[in-house]
């Protein structure tokens, strides 16, 4: 590794990890401050729960931020000092030297895609079994209780429940109906449908019957197996509901089980293809930030601090609006996903392309 390269590397490692942990520790007083009355009716173990889960959250928002401060501060100050007049003097170009830079932020969008399908999800998950304060994460009723729900197993077969719940894998007043060439060969009327970890799905207290040719053949049971059903709990209606608290894996089975369903499934997909795109956020903030530094001397580090906030912010929005755009529907899932990405990278490049021609 070159000096120079060790040099800047220094610097912005230095510069990141300050505005890191510094714009984590905002955003914990803030929140915690702004919810004050509530957290301090909660029990302790509530809070600590809480807002020991909600880091990683935390973390993975201000990351991009922290990059972008971090690498107009870095070269702005190289820029400043003229070190990077006399780099460029001694016949190294803006994109070598830069080129760590780049390299990290392509590290550290690899990092935070794995991050954010490994450790996030869990960590979401457990945040949101505590009612989040001034949320409406649970208002209208547990999202893992459905009515008048209807399911098509993995193997065609048709359930539907007048009452369904997740929570204790079990559903109410049940009817199952297996079709071969769109015929019916098997109906099931049950009391109850529930799940033993052992044996799999069981009817309780209903009527089976079978269809063959013109007759009909029907029994009653206290108990009957329905050994054919492959399907689990959580693909009928898992505890994770929210796409925030569920993987890359869990979003695609979710995705699939709505589509056998004849449900709509955008929402779902948009999300999916947000984590690829979100985890480039990094990249590109790590290019535009130290294509804006570039030019310190003449621009000034203070203005180039002022845009780097714009940008942030700007980004932020158009992110966030793709993502809502793709959940109603007015985007299709992966230009709805890739929507903030679309409108910024060609301003990266381009500010790239300017500060190489310096």
């Amino acid at each position: 590794m070159k000096i120079y390269t060790r040099h800047l590397l220094k610097s912005f490692l230095g510069l990141f990890l300050l505005c890191f942990f510094s714009a984590v520790l905002i955003f914990l007083v803030i929140d915690f401050v702004g919810n004050s009355r509530v957290w301090l009716t909660r029990p302790p173990q509530d809070r600590y729960v809480y807002y020991l889960n909600y880091l990683p959250y935390i973390a993975y928002l201000v990351c991009p931020i922290a990059i972008l401060l971090a690498a107009v501060f870095s070269v702005g100050k190289l820029a400043k000092q003229l070190e990077l007049v006399a780099l460029r003097a001694a016949g190294i170009s803006v994109s070598r030297i830069l080129s760590s830079l780049v390299l990290f932020g392509v590290l550290l969008s690899l990092g935070l895609f794995w991050f954010q399908d490994r450790v996030l999800p869990d960590a979401n998950h457990r945040r949101f079994q505590i009612n989040e304060p001034g949320s409406d994460t649970y208002s209208g009723g547990d999202p893992r209780e459905r009515t008048d729900y209807v399911y098509t197993a993995q193997d065609g077969t048709l359930l539907y429940f007048q009452y369904y719940t997740g929570s204790r894998k079990e559903g109410q007043n049940v009817t199952a109906i297996r079709l071969r060439n769109g015929l019916p060969v098997l109906r099931v009327d049950a009391v109850s449908m529930r799940w033993a970890k052992d044996s799999g799905w069981m009817f309780e207290n209903g009527t089976l019957r079978k269809f063959e040719g013109d007759s009909v053949l029907a029994q009653t049971f206290p108990q009957w197996r329905f050994t054919d059903m492959k399907d689990r709990p959580e693909d009928l209606l898992d505890d994770r509901v929210y796409p925030d608290e569920m993987s890359m894996s869990e979003l695609h089975k979710r995705i699939t089980v709505l589509l056998r369903n004849g449900e709509p499934a955008h929402a779902l997909l948009t999300h999916w293809h947000f984590r690829i795109a979100s985890a480039l956020v990094n990249f590109f903030m790590a290019v535009m930030g130290a294509a804006l530094a570039v030019n310190a001397v003449r621009t000034g580090l203070a203005r180039n601090f002022g845009i780097a906030l714009l940008i942030t912010f700007l980004y932020y929005v158009a992110l966030r609006l793709g993502l809502v755009m793709g959940e109603n529907g007015s985007l299709t899932p992966v230009l709805a996903a890739w929507f903030g990405n679309l409108l910024f990278a060609p301003l990266g490049f381009f500010l790239w392309w300017k500060a190489a021609r310096v």
